[in-house]
């Protein structure tokens, strides 16, 4: 069992020489970083979606519960994506923030 082991993991130091690849690989030969970036750009972009969203249904809300309801979610979705703006300029990836301004936004309607 041990011999087998090492063998495979020879193989993966063969095929893999820079330590930070032997992390994880998965499809396409994706690290557990691009992985879990992709997921917050995803999640990043649909908190966004949301600015667009929530203040259309609370204009159409049909009691003011729903209304006022609808307003505390769209102040916890503007905290989210600050702090997603905030951890991706943190980690040198204000380009995730740019590639949204240059894809959904435009001056006329800026969420």
């Amino acid at each position: 069992m041990r011999n087998s082991k090492i063998n495979r993991l020879e193989l993966l130091k063969n095929n893999y020489p820079n330590k930070s690849d032997l992390e994880f690989v998965g499809p396409k030969n994706q690290t557990c970083r691009n992985i879990y970036l992709e997921e917050l750009q995803d999640i990043y972009f649909s908190e966004k979606s949301l600015l667009i969203s929530i203040p259309i249904l609370i204009q159409k809300a049909a009691s003011k519960e729903i209304s006022d309801a609808l307003t505390t979610h769209l102040q916890f979705t503007k905290e989210h994506i600050q702090r997603l703006e905030d951890f991706f300029d943190s980690i040198g990836e204000k380009n995730i923030i740019l590639n949204y301004s240059s894809l959904y936004e435009n001056e006329s309607n800026t969420p």
